[in-house]
């Protein structure tokens, strides 16, 4: 399934809600589906309440409410998708429109986490920063959550980088509290994968790393594209064996496969356990792939980045200066 917030495009973003994809194009509205699902297949009277509750506005909410959650949705999608292939036309029973285009539809950031945690260097053929082999431990930073956007947002280009840079990674979306997580368990505790690009100013970062740390480098408004939605665990049969690929206005600047990972996704999920993890925490497992040189230059403005993963989608973001 795939998981995800938007709105209709003309819409506030206060009305953003929960939606799910029906085949490739349609795009349900789950909280008037599954209000319509406990009315006229479970014959509850209750539907809409049960909706308030089930169907929240964000995806993180949803993943505290656990398997009740899950099964919910799994119920409500199951029912939903027979009903779009005999009635695309449905409506809700406040008569909102069940079904969308996908094109007539706004997308968010699929979660808003507590922590967004980024590995560094964690493939063994990233040429421009060197791979962790032979680390005993990754290399992870935090990324800003004010740095969070959506699919289609803008990248601003701060005034003070001529070195802008983006790095299409997999990012793993925690499904429930964990801590001290054995590798072996660790799929149990994710609820499904999204894509980030990882966004940085290099010059900035290169000049924060001489002082000992990065942070504005990786940190500022809009480093962390996220999205398009979140795919759950059962549609990816191997997240270990994915192609990665970044485009720039067309032309291919990096691809690579999460089959060259130095630290694995359980054992990053194992190794970073070791603190609380919470339902809607990312992990962004680090960008596969050396880049390519004809394409290896500073990002600027008008430049338009496609992070694509298999099995995922493609995640668009245009980049523009930041306005003085």
């Amino acid at each position: 399934m795939k998981l995800m917030r938007y709105s209709r495009k003309k819409e506030p973003a206060a009305l953003a809600r929960l939606g799910i994809l029906v085949g490739d194009e349609l795009v349900v509205d789950l909280r008037a589906g599954h209000a319509l699902f406990q009315l006229e297949a479970k014959a509850n009277p209750k539907g809409e309440e049960l909706a308030g509750i089930f169907m929240p506005p964000y995806i993180t909410q949803f993943l505290y409410l656990g398997d009740p959650g899950w099964e919910a949705v799994a119920e409500t999608f199951a029912w939903m998708s027979d009903l779009a292939r005999e009635d695309p036309n449905a409506r809700g029973l406040r008569g909102e429109r069940l079904f969308l285009p996908l094109s007539d539809c706004r997308l968010y950031a699929p979660v808003r986490p507590g922590k967004l945690i980024a590995i560094g260097r964690n493939y063994l053929d990233y040429s421009r920063e060197g791979a962790q082999q032979g680390r005993a431990f990754p290399a992870a930073f935090l990324k800003a959550t004010s740095s969070v956007v959506g699919p289609g947002r803008d990248i601003l280009k701060p005034a003070g980088t001529e070195d802008l840079d983006c790095a299409t990674e997999l990012a793993v979306v925690i499904g429930r509290k964990c801590k001290h997580v054995a590798p072996e368990k660790a799929f149990e505790y994710v609820a499904g994968y999204t894509i980030l690009n990882d966004v940085t100013a290099r010059d900035i970062a290169a000049r924060e790393r001489s002082a000992g740390q990065v942070l504005l480098g990786k940190c500022f408004d809009s480093f962390a594209p996220l999205g398009p939605w979140l795919v759950t665990r059962d549609e990816i049969a191997d997240p270990m064996r994915l192609n990665v690929r970044t485009r720039v206005n067309g032309v291919l600047r990096q691809e690579g496969d999460t089959s060259t990972m130095v630290h694995s996704i359980a054992q990053l999920i194992a190794y970073l356990s070791q603190m609380t993890l919470m339902p809607g925490d990312v992990i962004a497992t680090g960008s596969p792939g050396a880049l390519v040189t004809s394409a290896n230059r500073p990002l600027v403005a008008g430049d338009m980045i496609e992070s694509e993963i298999e099995g995922i989608g493609v995640l668009c973001n245009a980049v523009v200066d930041e306005p003085a």
